[in-house]
């Protein structure tokens, strides 16, 4: 706190007479007025002397502050250059905990790049550090990375210990605390600290994923991991995503999941769309519609030929529910109960698609198309997943009711995709069509 100096208080002044003299003794004994005047006069001068004495002290604050605020601005500089320029650091404040801590770090990373162990000098830094700044993690930090270096593992985390509860923030003690618990084989302990590492620096968590997934499938791993996700979100889609890439996890990846199997995100929907993708292309057709049904939450029943044939805006994700495009090449969205179709007409894509599950046999698709045609670029389309041939197709040249009567051959064709593409022509027109309810009707045996 700055001192702060307060002049006193005016005063009014009378000038006074020396004790026990009366105006009479005054008269007969001049010395004794004498006397008197100039004890006036010496307390006038006192008076002065005490408001200079005032304005004295009020500059030595100043200097003093101006002094302490010239330190302050030192320490300050010094500080700002520690990390980046430690020799700057050290001619301005050598003694300065940031100082001191960043020329000792320095010569331990030297020392480091180099295989050996950090000098002499560098070890009487950190001492220096500990006097003047005993909360710094910095000193336990060299400790225990020599400890984990000659595997005293126990000595290296309870050192460690010292260093997290003076620095709960350090990225460094928390890296090293996990890698002295994966080294000791204590595998749950060192990923928790990973974990919390991902917290402190986000981008880490790309990195973190592949180990727990490795880990994951380890046995008795998943009480533990579950409890990882638990305390660490922000790394819980991440590992579904990377374990839906093989849909022997399946189960795993459900139970982990837990809430999020009827959640309808974005994020969501990227590891159930990847773990929905890995069972068809192994031919996994049923337990692929199982966990999608799972997933949408649509009702028990007898499975539909087409699903949301009137183009709703559904949480149901692919490839059992339409995948609508959106592309430089051309746009499908839902629009109250139709399909509204833009396509450029200059490059081929698929604009909308669904996966069929149609038992062998006779069926007739149709659905109402309206609209700009676009020269007869837009074209549904049936094939047989897998590469089973193309039961039908029909292309929307004019408005009006389109329909494709197909047959679902009993062999190579347990999944059909049904798709509305889009074709280039010769001369490129640009079609804008609405397409209405579609249907799939079972028509002979």
């Amino acid at each position: 706190m700055w001192l702060r100096h307060r002049p006193c208080a005016r005063r009014s002044y009378r000038r006074l007479k020396p004790a026990g003299l009366s105006n009479r003794t005054a008269e007969k004994y001049p010395t004794a007025a004498l006397h008197g005047k100039r004890a006036s006069a010496q307390k006038g001068s006192t008076r002065l002397a005490s408001r200079h004495a005032s304005f004295g002290t009020a500059v030595i604050v100043a200097a003093v502050a101006l002094s302490l605020g010239v330190e302050v601005t030192r320490l300050t500089v010094a500080n700002e250059f520690a990390s980046t320029r430690p020799d700057v650091a050290f001619r301005l404040a050598p003694n300065a905990p940031a100082t001191l801590s960043a020329v000792a770090m320095r010569k331990v990373g030297e020392a480091a790049a180099k295989g050996g162990v950090p000098s002499r000098e560098a070890f009487r830094r950190l001492e220096m550090l500990s006097a003047v700044a005993p909360l710094e993690p910095a000193p336990f930090l060299v400790e225990a990375a020599l400890a984990e270096r000659e595997a005293d593992y126990g000595r290296a985390e309870r050192l460690l210990q010292q260093a997290r509860v003076r620095g709960p923030r350090s990225i460094a003690t928390r890296y090293l605390l996990a890698d002295v618990s994966l080294r000791n084989g204590e595998v749950a302990k060192g990923l928790r600290q990973l974990a919390i590492l991902s917290r402190l620096l986000p981008s880490t968590s790309v990195q973190l994923v592949p180990a727990l997934s490795d880990y994951a499938r380890t046995p008795g791993a998943e009480r533990e991991l579950a409890g990882v996700l638990a305390e660490n979100e922000q790394l819980k889609r991440p590992l579904l995503v990377a374990l839906s890439a093989d849909p022997a996890n399946a189960e795993l990846v459900l139970r982990l999941a837990g809430g999020d199997v009827r959640q309808t995100d974005v994020e969501t929907q990227a590891w159930k769309t990847r773990l929905l993708n890995g069972l068809i292309s192994r031919g996994d057709y049923e337990r692929s519609y199982a966990l999608w049904r799972r997933f949408s939450g649509a009702p028990a029943g007898p499975r539909p030929f087409l699903y949301n044939g009137e183009f709703k805006r559904l949480a149901a994700p692919p490839p059992f529910n339409w995948d609508f495009s959106s592309s430089s090449a051309g746009v499908a969205e839902p629009d109250n109960g139709r399909l509204r179709v833009l396509y450029y007409g200059r490059d081929p894509t698929s604009l909308a698609s669904q996966l069929l599950l149609l038992p062998p046999g006779q069926y007739r698709f149709e659905s109402l198309v309206t609209g700009q045609m676009g020269g007869g670029s837009l074209r549904w389309i049936i094939q047989c997943v897998g590469g089973g041939g193309q039961p039908g197709d029909v292309t929307i040249a004019e408005p009006g009711m389109k329909a494709i009567q197909f047959t679902v051959p009993p062999a190579k064709c347990d999944a059909q995709w049904l798709e509305l593409r889009g074709v280039p022509q010769d001369a490129p027109q640009q079609a804008d069509v609405q397409i209405g309810s579609a249907t799939i009707r079972r028509t002979g045996a």
